[in-house]
């Protein structure tokens, strides 16, 4: 069974309880966290941190220093889970009149089995749930591809993020 974990604004004391595990490992993080206002389970913002540490640091080599923002208390994130095994994440908020889909992140292990569309399709939701009408990202230029199958359209010219060349896309959202 697939579950969607949905975590609204978290404190600053999660946020740092999680990064502070995240290097440990996707399935490992939520036991180190033990009791804390993570919750301890695979559904936790611990376990969250330690996919995006996995695929954004240790895969990408993004500096670690710029991978968590200001933004993480701000921003719901979503997590998928598959018979008790997280998959990937996702971290939206508003911005500018849209619903801006970031961190968005599948274990090596699992892509192209469909999980990043299924993150999408989330995403888009919680837009709609919020009464927006378009989602916005930006892309990695070596996933632009799956974000065009997403329906996705490139806006503007190409820039650098975090070392990386991407582009910043646009999804009008219909009924």
């Amino acid at each position: 069974m697939t579950v969607i974990v949905r975590i609204v604004a978290p404190s600053t004391a999660v946020v740092d309880r999680s990064k502070a595990v995240a290097e440990g490992g996707i399935d490992g993080a939520a036991d180190r966290v033990g009791g804390t206002p993570t919750d301890g389970g695979v559904g936790s913002l611990a376990t969250i941190a330690a996919i995006r540490y996995a695929i954004f640091v240790d895969e990408q080599g993004v500096d670690v220093a710029i991978e968590w923002d200001e933004y993480e208390t701000v921003a719901e994130h979503v997590l998928l889970v598959d018979e008790g095994r997280p998959i990937g994440t996702a971290r939206v908020r508003r911005a500018d009149g849209a619903l801006k889909c970031e961190r968005i992140a599948v274990r090596a292990s699992d892509r192209g089995a469909g999980w990043g569309e299924r993150l999408m399709a989330v995403c888009e939701t919680i837009a709609r749930e919020r009464g927006l009408d378009k989602c916005i990202l930006h892309a990695q230029r070596r996933v632009e591809e799956f974000y065009h199958r997403q329906g996705y359209g490139v806006v503007g010219e190409p820039f650098e993020e975090a070392g990386i060349p991407h582009v910043e896309m646009r999804l009008e959202l219909t009924d």
